[in-house]
C-alpha cells in the first residue's frame, strides 16, 4: 500500500508540466495595430512577432508571421522577442532591449510605451507620424 502513495508534490509538479506543454500549444503570435489620427495601439499575442505601424490612411494592420519585414525608415516597426508578466524583450535593428511595464522605447522617432504584458499578451502605444 505504501508503494502506491504517491506525495502531494509529485503529483502537483505533473499537473505544472502537463500545463506547461499544453499551455505551449494553445493558440499563435499574432499583432493587431489601429490608429486613429496619430495615436496608435498595438496587441501583441505570443512571441516572436513583429509589430508594424499600417500605412497612413489605412487605419489598422495585422500581422502573423514573425519574419522581419523591409524598413521603410519612416513607420514604427520593432519585433517583440519575448513576452513576460510585467515586461517585453523587443529588438530594433538587432539589439534586444527589456522594457517594463509603464516604460517607453524610441523607433524611428516615435515613443513607444508599454502599457501592459501578463506573459501572454502585451499592449502597446505610440504616436504614428
Amino acid at each position: 500500500m505504501i508503494a502506491l502513495f504517491r506525495p502531494p508534490a509529485a503529483a502537483l509538479a505533473l499537473a505544472v508540466l502537463a500545463g506547461g506543454l499544453l499551455a505551449g500549444c494553445s493558440g499563435g503570435n499574432s499583432s493587431s495595430v489601429s490608429c486613429s489620427g496619430t495615436s496608435c495601439r498595438a496587441t501583441v499575442t505570443g512571441a516572436p512577432i513583429e509589430v508594424n505601424q499600417p500605412e497612413p490612411g489605412s487605419g489598422s494592420g495585422r500581422s502573423s508571421t514573425s519574419r522581419r519585414p523591409v524598413n521603410d525608415g519612416d513607420a514604427v516597426d520593432f519585433r517583440v522577442e519575448s513576452l513576460a508578466p510585467g515586461s517585453v524583450e523587443v529588438s530594433d535593428d538587432g539589439i534586444v532591449t527589456r522594457v517594463p511595464q509603464g516604460g517607453t522605447f524610441v523607433e524611428d522617432g516615435s515613443t513607444v510605451r508599454l502599457e501592459s504584458s501578463d506573459g501572454r499578451t502585451a499592449v502597446f502605444t505610440f504616436q504614428g507620424r
